[in-house]
């Protein structure tokens, strides 16, 4: 991949799904970091540890699966903050679950059939949740685990 940016076929370099382990290897050899690692984050799989390694070596995280707490989680630890935060700011707790990203420096990505349903997630631009709310719902939902994907790769109690 360094050899197709050099030759202008690629701007950047991104991996997915690499943990602090698999960056470490990479980086030993690599004479390109990684712009950007795309991982499954959501309030209740959060990856402190790697998030951190991120910004240590100016790497941008991208979340993919961003509204997985509130759509396929439930019940969960964070429900009351979430509907509770939907109702102040006017918008759905999906929108709430990408602004929650956005205000951490991190990328939501998300799909969706309906054009509508992405026409509103725009509305997470219009808003900033406060540091408080941040907070918030990093606490409650570091409380719960829950993987959305790749389940058959992971044993349950495994937050990496």
């Amino acid at each position: 991949m360094e050899q197709v940016q050099a030759q202008g076929l690629a701007k950047s370099i991104g991996v997915s799904n690499y943990l602090p382990k698999h960056l470490e290897a990479t980086l030993k050899t690599a004479k390109v970091v990684p712009a950007i690692n795309q991982i499954e984050f959501n309030p209740y799989l959060q990856h402190p540890d790697l998030l951190a390694f991120h910004r240590k070596h100016g790497i941008a995280t991208q979340a993919y699966g961003p509204l997985t707490a509130v759509t396929k989680a439930k019940p969960g630890p964070i429900d009351d903050i979430m509907a509770s935060l939907a109702k102040k700011y006017g918008v759905s707790e999906g929108e709430i679950s990408l602004r929650w990203c956005i205000d951490q420096d991190i990328i939501p990505i998300t799909t969706s059939s309906k054009e509508q349903r992405l026409s509103d997630y725009l509305r997470c631009t219009r808003f900033k949740l406060t540091p408080k709310e941040i907070q918030t719902i990093k606490e409650q939902g570091s409380t719960k685990h829950f993987r959305g994907f790749w389940n058959h790769k992971f044993a349950d109690h495994d937050r990496s």
